[in-house]
């Protein structure tokens, strides 16, 4: 059973910690006289997921199973062979108030039931990890970001959601490129090639229902991710966007193999003018030889070149996770470099950061963690005498504003000079 929330005005849940001691005396069954189970259960809140810690035990035998109903249309049966130090999590699909309902049987079929309501809300979100200098200061500064979303594998995937829509919003962030940007092949379409669980679509529904700001976004997929995922790029933006176009970049174009991979363009009106914003992924370097991830690389910067010529004037940004390290060894850093050739772009984080790309490699430079961490996202400036960065951080870590992805994402401060 769910009950909705019926807080007046909006007001948000806010974190709840909710510290309940539910002991039942020792009952006896008169016709039996067994004596029912008794149970004593804490139940400890973060964010969207709950555990229920403490202990079920029964005077006079043992305890057989113990059934929780969750409140959200979900259950779950638990057999152990020792209930005096119980301990079960659930994770909630939304905020709201639930009813729980726990039902201890003991080893004679007698059984204790009882209830109890849990507010149920997403985290606070907390800017304090990140630096006071990203925050903006006047009308001509810009804020990039881009992120890595790692295509729904992720847990408690609702609440990362939360976390994202909150420091886009709160932050007023201007343009967002995003990676791994993915819906479901089975999800119904909404507009066009859009379906209703697109990653892009929900957060720009997010930031408009939670900060009335609408954010528009330019999205297309590559290739299959996991088998059953539409992985693509995309970009968000609170600007008007101008014109578009998404470009294969790699020598394979077809969906079902990974090296497939395609660059999203969005062009932007602003009140300093026009910013070119490309998302792109690029493939990992396969071999010693393998050429594939520099020529994937160069198509980008020659697309990149091509919406230029069209606007001379404009202000040029190239993001992504492009799966190549610098202080990694030759050939391995290759991409990297390739990016930086001719010296027409800025490594936007390098250029706040110049101790991040020393050997050997440090891991608060990271922007991917696992078993290959690294720093492999960037936001690329193309240079102009108008743009100054002003700095760069790397924020979706634990201890900044919290992890949402497998990637950390690279936010950037930029100053357009009069």
């Amino acid at each position: 059973m769910k009950i909705e929330n019926s807080v007046p005005g909006g007001i948000q849940y806010g974190l709840v910690f909710i510290l309940l001691l539910l002991f039942y005396s020792c009952a006896k069954d008169p016709e039996s006289g067994n004596q029912k189970p008794n149970i004593a259960i804490n139940p400890q809140t973060d964010g969207l997921k709950i555990t229920l810690k403490g202990a079920i035990t029964d005077p006079d035998g043992s305890i057989s199973n113990v059934i929780v109903y969750w409140g959200d249309q979900k259950s779950e049966y638990l057999i152990y062979t020792d209930f005096a130090s119980l301990e079960v999590s659930h994770i909630y699909p939304d905020p709201a108030n639930y009813i729980i309902n726990v039902v201890a049987f003991d080893n004679k079929g007698d059984s204790t039931e009882h209830s109890f309501a849990v507010n149920i809300d997403f985290k606070e979100t907390s800017l304090e990890g990140i630096k006071q200098s990203m925050f903006k200061t006047s009308a001509n500064e810009y804020l990039i970001l881009s992120l890595n979303l790692h295509t729904y594998q992720e847990t408690q995937q609702n609440e990362k959601f939360n976390l994202i829509t909150d420091v886009i919003g709160k932050m007023d962030i201007d343009f967002i490129a995003f990676q791994e940007c993915a819906q479901h092949k089975s999800a119904a379409f909404t507009t066009g090639i859009i379906r209703e669980d697109n990653m892009a679509l929900i957060l720009s529904d997010r930031l408009k229902a939670k900060y009335n700001v609408g954010y528009t976004f330019v999205w297309n997929w590559a290739h299959y991710g996991w088998t059953v995922w539409e992985e693509g790029v995309a970009i968000l933006s609170k600007h008007p966007l101008i014109n578009s176009e998404d470009r294969y970049i790699s020598t394979y174009t077809g969906t079902s193999d990974i090296t497939s991979r395609k660059v999203i363009f969005g062009s932007y009106q602003t009140s300093n003018g026009v910013f070119n914003l490309f998302s792109a992924h690029t493939h990992w370097r396969l071999t010693e030889t393998d050429e594939e991830q520099n020529n994937q690389i160069r198509k980008i910067k020659l697309m990149a070149a091509e919406k230029w010529a069209l606007t001379s004037d404009s202000l040029a940004f190239i993001c992504g996770d492009f799966n190549g390290n610098p202080t990694s060894d030759s050939p391995w850093s290759e991409g990297y470099f390739t990016m930086m050739q001719n010296n027409e772009y800025t490594d936007t984080y390098l250029h706040a950061n110049p101790e991040a790309n020393n050997k050997p490699a440090q891991s608060i430079y990271n922007t991917i963690g696992g078993d290959f961490p690294g720093r492999i996202d960037y936001i690329f400036m193309k240079n102009n005498p108008h743009l100054t960065v002003i700095d760069s951080q790397i924020i979706f870590t634990s201890d900044c504003v919290g992890r949402v992805s497998d990637h950390f994402g690279v936010l950037t401060k930029v100053r357009f000079n009069d």
